[in-house]
């Protein structure tokens, strides 16, 4: 049986447009870190078995850096997806991560011309939350979400669901403790590292 072929692009847009916690497609998540690190655990946890037997997907390349596993091509599919108006973001309350806004900076002062969003100018005080317009809702329907076996779809759905259920903090104590080689260049292993 041939395998179906999918980009990292693509199984962003996914992880969009799934169903989560409240079970509606399209549940939005809050902040690019929390993205990146879903992107990382899919890769890591979710991939090996449920996908790779039936279907190869292209998945970003990560490196350890200062918040643990990080990948630029994340970053530029966000800013991809956002310039040609698949996804949209909205502020929220939530005070911004420490992880976004270093991250943030850190991508923008080694690629200037990624940029997210002409309307950024809060970016140093809240997350924004993603989510797909109707655009890419359709474009989900349309051309990747029935690619998926309904055995993958509901472990997309519980994936996104486990993953939107937790705080960043939670996230990135699992992440650490889990995938300790990632966090060689992070500025804040000792707060989540679990002492031995």
């Amino acid at each position: 049986m041939e395998k179906k072929e999918i980009s990292g692009k693509d199984l962003l847009l996914s992880f969009l447009y799934s169903p989560g916690i409240s079970k509606e497609i399209n549940e939005k998540i809050v902040g690019r870190t929390k993205i990146q690190k879903m992107m990382f655990l899919f890769e890591k946890q979710i991939y090996p078995d449920f996908f790779k037997d039936s279907m190869q997907i292209s998945l970003p390349e990560f490196y350890p850096y200062y918040f643990g596993p990080f990948s630029r091509e994340v970053y530029e599919y966000l800013s991809f997806f956002l310039s040609i108006g698949m996804i949209t973001s909205d502020f929220t309350s939530i005070p911004i991560s420490p992880a976004d806004a270093v991250e943030n900076c850190e991508v923008e002062d080694d690629e200037p011309d990624v940029a997210f969003d002409e309307n950024y100018d809060n970016s140093d005080k809240y997350e924004r939350e993603y989510y797909l317009t109707n655009i890419g809702v359709r474009y989900v329907e349309d051309k990747i979400w029935g690619i998926f076996s309904c055995v993958q779809q509901l472990k997309m759905k519980e994936f996104k669901a486990k993953i939107n259920q937790l705080s960043l903090d939670s996230l990135l104590r699992y992440v650490y403790n889990k995938y300790p080689e990632e966090t060689k260049n992070s500025i804040i292993a000792d707060k989540y590292l679990k002492k031995s």
